[in-house]
C-alpha cells in the first residue's frame, strides 16, 4: 500500500505583530487576574490580521467577517503558495485539496476560492472541513492522506488558515480574557505525495471523549462568535495527548524511546507542562512547542503545521527515525499521526 509522505511544509502570518503589553492594552482590562492572564502565557508577540491604528474593539459582526473573509485567504494563499514552492509543484499537478478553518465561514469554502486563487485544474478533488477547532488541519492531514493511498502517484494540498481575532469578544467571563491573552492569527500548509522525500504519515488515529463536549468551542449570541474555554481542558487536553501518544505508539509496536520527534500541537503553557509530564519527555523534546506558542501564540487549527515547520528547520532527521503530530480541539477531540523518516 502507498504511504503518503509530507514533501512540504510552509506557514504564513498577518504583517503586524503584537506584543502582549499592547494586545493587553486594547483588550483594556486592568484586573491583575486577567492582566496575570497575558503576563503568565509565556507568549512574548503574536500576529494579528489587524491594523494597530485603525482597530477598535467594538467591530460589528459584518465587519469581523469581513476581515476573517480577507485574511484567511490571503493567508491561506500564502502558505499554499510557500509549500508548492518547496515542494518544487506548479498547483496544476495537484489532484486534491483539503482545507480547514473554525474562525469564520465562507461559502464558497476556502478550498473552492484557493482553487481559484491558486490556478488548479477545473477537475481537483476537494473537501473542506469546517467547525473542527485546533485539531482540525489533522482532520485534513487525514483526508488527504487517505486520498493518496487509494490513489497512489497523485498529489495533494492541506491548508488550515485561522483568524482568531475576528473571534474576540469582549464581556465580563474569565475565559473570554484567556481566550484573548492566547490565540492569534496565522496558516499553514502541507503538500503531500506517495513519491519522494520526507516524513511517511504511516498511521493516523482519533480519540473522542464526548463527555467533555462543552469543554471548548464557539457559541454565537447575536451572531457574533465567542470562545468557550474551561479550565479543565489544560487537564483533559495533556491526558488525551498521553492516550494519543500510546496508541500511535501500540499500532507499530514502538516505545517512548524509539520517538525522537514531538509535533505536539502549542495549546497553551500548562497543557504542554502537563502534556510534558504525562509523556516523560525532557525539556528539549517540547522545545519547538514552546518555541512557536512563545512567538505566535495559539493560532487554533493552523498551529500544528507551525510545529512541524520548526521542528524541520531545526532538526535533522534522519531515515527510520519516528515523530509523533498531536494536535487538540474540541468535541473533546485528540487528532495523531505517526511518522516515520
Amino acid at each position: 500500500m502507498p504511504v503518503p509522505k509530507i514533501a512540504a511544509v510552509a506557514t504564513a502570518t498577518p504583517p503586524q505583530q503584537f506584543s502582549q503589553a499592547e494586545l493587553l492594552a486594547l483588550a483594556g482590562y486592568d484586573d491583575p487576574q486577567r492582566r496575570g492572564f497575558f503576563g503568565r502565557s509565556d507568549i512574548e508577540g503574536r500576529y494579528l490580521y489587524i491594523d494597530r491604528e485603525t482597530f477598535r474593539p467594538d467591530e460589528s459582526v459584518d465587519q469581523l467577517q469581513a476581515r476573517f473573509r480577507r485574511g484567511a485567504l490571503e493567508l491561506g494563499e500564502a502558505a499554499a503558495r510557500r509549500a508548492l514552492e518547496r515542494a518544487g509543484w506548479a498547483a496544476a499537478q495537484v489532484d486534491f485539496v483539503a482545507t480547514t478553518t473554525c474562525t469564520g465561514r465562507l461559502t464558497p469554502s476556502l478550498d473552492a476560492h484557493l482553487v481559484g486563487r491558486l490556478g488548479c485544474r477545473s477537475d481537483v478533488q476537494r473537501v473542506h472541513v469546517g467547525d473542527t477547532g485546533c485539531a482540525s488541519a489533522m482532520v485534513a492531514l487525514q483526508q488527504a492522506s487517505n486520498y493518496l493511498q487509494a490513489h497512489p502517484g497523485r498529489r495533494a494540498l492541506v491548508v488550515a488558515a485561522e483568524i482568531c481575532s475576528a473571534a474576540y469578544f469582549l464581556d465580563d467571563r474569565l475565559e473570554s480574557a484567556v481566550a484573548h491573552a492566547i490565540f492569534a492569527d496565522g496558516a499553514g500548509a502541507l503538500a503531500l505525495g506517495t513519491e519522494g522525500d520526507g516524513p511517511a504519515i504511516v498511521t493516523h488515529r482519533t480519540l473522542f471523549r464526548p463527555e467533555h463536549l462543552d469543554a471548548m468551542g464557539f457559541e454565537y449570541p447575536g451572531g457574533r462568535p465567542r470562545v468557550t474555554l474551561s479550565k479543565d481542558v489544560r487537564r483533559i487536553g495533556a491526558a488525551m495527548m498521553g492516550e494519543m501518544a500510546e496508541a500511535l505508539m501500540t499500532a507499530q509496536g514502538l516505545k517512548r524511546a524509539d520517538i525522537r520527534y514531538w509535533v505536539l500541537h502549542s495549546a497553551g503553557r500548562r497543557v504542554i507542562d502537563r502534556a510534558r509530564t504525562l509523556l516523560e519527555l525532557g525539556e528539549a523534546e517540547v522545545a519547538h512547542s514552546r518555541a512557536v506558542l512563545r512567538r505566535y501564540g495559539n493560532m487554533s487549527s493552523a498551529t500544528i503545521l507551525f510545529v512541524l515547520e520548526e521542528t524541520l528547520r531545526q532538526e535533522s532527521p534522519v531515515n527510520d527515525e519516528w515523530g509523533l503530530m498531536i494536535a487538540l480541539g474540541p468535541g473533546f477531540a485528540a487528532e495523531g499521526a505517526l511518522l516515520r523518516w
